[in-house]
């Protein structure tokens, strides 16, 4: 587990892993917090969304000037934790961007978040964990596909 600055030069280098998972910070979760839960830099609520378009925008365009975005099949995707809390079915905005094949896909497919765990385990050709091996669990195959 490393901090924001290992990441970005870690980026700047192309000395990265083949696998990340990045999560942002409280200040860019796009969670609202009360003005005595903020750390230093972060604002209230009236700025959570901004700021975590602001944070998402920066790890994106710094891995996309990567050396490593460049060489290889590489992909980036953002997953939001829920929904409006609504009595509709939980549903998450997934966004999948590649550096190869087909760009502007959108899918109809109902996906969980098993399906995402399904879908970077076989890109790595791992076992399935837990709920992923299930037979109703598809993978995200049409949103990498080439």
């Amino acid at each position: 587990m490393v901090g924001f600055n290992t990441l970005f030069d870690d980026l700047k280098s192309g000395h990265v892993p083949n696998y990340a998972f990045i999560a942002p910070n409280q200040c860019h979760d796009q969670h609202g917090r009360g003005s005595s839960e903020v750390g230093t830099g972060c604002s209230v609520d009236a700025n959570a969304i901004s700021q975590g378009d602001a944070g998402l925008h920066t790890i994106i365009d710094a891995i996309k000037a990567s050396p490593a975005w460049k060489h290889g099949q590489n992909a980036i995707v953002v997953v939001w934790d829920e929904n409006d809390y609504g009595s509709d079915p939980n549903q998450v905005v997934t966004i999948v961007d590649t550096n190869y094949g087909k760009h502007g896909v959108t899918s109809n497919v109902k996906y969980n978040h098993f399906s995402l765990l399904k879908t970077v385990e076989a890109g790595f050709g791992l076992r399935y964990l837990n709920h992923a091996g299930d037979d109703n669990v598809r993978a995200m195959s049409d949103l990498f596909a080439r």
